[in-house]
């Protein structure tokens, strides 16, 4: 499993290095048998073999909570999951069963679990997105039962992942591949990233036409977030639901959860045209979740190396449905001083059923000055 893996990060992910700091306390915990729980930020497709690879190097052998969709990727895709003790979790459904593997997978203390907190992979290397309470949530029901003795950490941890200068020599062919598959004529005669924005703006305007009835004017940003909540308002209000003041990766999830639960009810399934409706009305929760992974002025207020990089990987996956790693990579995994959820419980004044909100929280400050460091 470990040889593959690393063929993972070299053949597939492209990635030809890796720096490892902060992983003495995890090795200790670990060691001695405590519970402990890692919470990195998910930007990249190979956090989980990046891991993998940090386990190997100490003989640790971390297990993931992982979404359904990974084991449905491929059979290899599945058959590496498992081995690297993965167990899979339906993000749009109440899945008690893998909260209850999760959860005595703290318990027990043999193995630290890794959760991603963000749920999603949006390939924002120095941005970490919206985080999921239903992590803390976790930790919060094991640290109640543990066994005599026995303490409960959890590790925020970010992974960053920068391009060689090598890429930059891929951006050009890669946009004329893109704009050629809108039927565009390459705009080779533009700056790259004028060029990204152009085609971004593009993308955006049959997205409109589509759903819309007519594309829109305006700052591009603003333009996402309007297609956005366009999307989720309209699907909210069929269902009768009314969350506008929640965030939009959360409205999401609650939609995807009561249009899956229809889909799926054996006791009274719908029928072939309203099965119809749902798949559609999936499709544009799907897209305003598409939409999220693009914040308007990311690129544009730092348009570097990475960023572009980054953006037209995005692109590649949702326009072409493919991932390319076309130059070396290299990734620094950087653990955090683990969190003993006990004294933080006694430091804030909180209980387990008050402690959701403020210890996710935490983690979000904590991810994202680990993420700005390891960046520095």
């Amino acid at each position: 499993l470990h040889l593959l893996c690393q063929w993972f990060l070299r053949h597939k992910f492209n990635i030809r290095q890796i720096s490892i700091s902060g992983d003495e306390p995890l090795v200790h915990l670990v060691k001695n048998g405590q519970s402990v729980l890692i919470a990195p930020n998910h930007a990249d497709h190979a956090d989980p073999s990046l891991l993998v690879h940090v386990g190997r190097r100490h003989g640790i052998a971390f297990h993931f909570m992982a979404a359904r969709e990974g084991f449905e990727r491929s059979p290899l895709s599945r058959f590496v999951l498992q081995k690297s003790g993965a167990f899979s979790v339906d993000r749009e459904g109440a899945d008690l069963a893998s909260i209850k593997t999760a959860i005595t997978t703290l318990r027990e203390c043999r193995y630290p679990l890794v959760i991603f907190p963000e749920g999603e992979i949006y390939h924002h290397h120095e941005e970490l997105d919206v985080l999921n309470e239903g992590v803390a949530t976790i930790l919060l029901r094991a640290a109640e039962k543990l066994p005599e003795n026995k303490r409960s950490y959890a590790i925020p941890t970010a992974i960053r992942i920068t391009h060689d200068a090598a890429v930059a020599e891929t951006f050009a062919d890669r946009l004329n591949l893109l704009e050629q598959r809108i039927t565009w004529k390459p705009k080779s005669g533009l700056e790259i990233v004028d060029r990204i924005y152009r085609l971004g703006s593009a993308l955006l305007s049959i997205k409109e036409e589509e759903f819309m009835g007519e594309s829109q004017k305006g700052d591009l940003g603003q333009r996402i977030q309007n297609l956005q909540h366009f999307l989720v308002d309209e699907t909210e209000r069929k269902y009768g639901l009314n969350h506008d003041q929640d965030t939009v990766p959360s409205r999401i999830k609650i939609l995807r959860q009561v249009i899956r639960k229809e889909l799926t009810d054996t006791n009274n399934p719908p029928s072939g045209v309203r099965e119809a409706e749902l798949y559609d009305d999936l499709d544009r929760v799907y897209v305003a979740q598409q939409l999220y992974s693009y914040p308007g002025q990311y690129l544009r207020q730092n348009p570097t190396l990475d960023r572009i990089a980054e953006t037209l990987l995005k692109l590649e996956e949702d326009v072409l449905e493919k991932e390319t790693y076309p130059a070396p990579r290299q990734a620094t995994v950087t653990f955090g001083k683990p969190i003993d959820v006990a004294d933080f419980l006694r430091s804030k004044n909180l209980t387990v059923k008050t402690a959701v909100g403020p210890l996710t929280e935490f983690f979000r400050q904590r991810i994202q000055a680990l993420m700005s460091e390891s960046g520095g």
